[in-house]
């Protein structure tokens, strides 16, 4: 039996795992909570959440991830019912690193997070996670099987638009995959979510907001991520969809609803 807090005096609140049941042995719980900083080499009481935050991410991303991979199996296939109910799994599990950037901001003054950011590795920065890395990189091949679905059924993303359009009763296969496109927009929206909510704690935690006071910091100025990038890598990152020719067609369908007039807009 292992224990995550050996130096714990009070017995009762020792955390104990690795008893052998069947439980622990079929998640691989024991490998899991080895992953964890023992409770006498944490640096700061605030240590392991941080740590905790973190994995819970990534372990998110690995289920996003699978979530791309059944959607792109699924538009292979012609499945239109198994790519809704794969992108709204990755939406649902796109909600879980919102919560946890959160939960930092929530949990951490500015304070406690400094101190523990100089007590980390030189190098270790989060633009360095395999996940959102990986999830980049999926998103590339999803839209490029969703284009090939488009094109074997001979529709466009603008008879996509028309179909969604509460009352259409035309074809039931393309209000199927009209279906698809916009729980690709509430699963690329969760996406964007999590970059601006984290834009945010980076902004609270370091400083830098770019609209404080009456000119722009100097980028010299500005933090920098753990590994020396400049806090604008960040902030570029934050409004790159995953879908981006999703975004640009609802620009253009605007326009077209304007009239032409751009991008201006009438305040209500």
């Amino acid at each position: 039996m292992e224990t995550l807090n050996p130096s714990q005096p009070n017995a009762r609140l020792r955390y104990e795992y690795d008893r052998g049941t069947g439980y622990e042995t079929e998640l691989r719980l024991t490998e899991a909570l080895a992953a964890l900083v023992p409770g006498d080499e944490l640096v700061h009481q605030d240590h392991r959440l941080f740590q905790l935050v973190h994995l819970i991410t990534e372990y998110a991303w690995v289920g996003i991830h699978d979530a791309m991979c059944i959607l792109d199996t699924a538009l292979a296939k012609d499945d239109l019912v198994g790519a809704t109910r794969a992108l709204s799994r990755g939406a649902a599990l796109a909600g879980l690193p919102v919560t946890c950037v959160r939960l930092l901001t929530d949990s951490l003054p500015q304070e406690t997070f400094l101190q523990l950011r100089a007590m980390f590795a030189e190098g270790a920065s989060g633009l360095d996670s395999p996940g959102a890395r990986g999830m980049r990189k999926a998103g590339l091949a999803v839209w490029d099987s969703f284009e090939s679905t488009l094109a074997a059924h001979g529709v466009s993303l603008d008879d996509l638009a028309e179909a969604s359009a509460s009352g259409f009763t035309g074809e039931p296969r393309l209000a199927l995959l009209a279906d698809v496109m916009l729980h690709m927009y509430r699963f690329d929206a969760r996406i964007l979510e999590w970059k601006q909510v984290h834009l945010g704690l980076v902004w609270q935690m370091l400083g830098g907001h770019p609209a404080t006071g009456d000119t722009p910091p100097a980028a010299e100025d500005r933090p920098r991520s753990m590994r020396g990038r400049p806090i604008s890598d960040l902030e570029r990152l934050a409004v790159r969809p995953l879908f981006p020719k999703l975004w640009q067609h609802s620009t253009e369908r605007y326009r077209v609803a304007a009239g032409g007039a751009g991008l201006a807009y009438r305040a209500s």
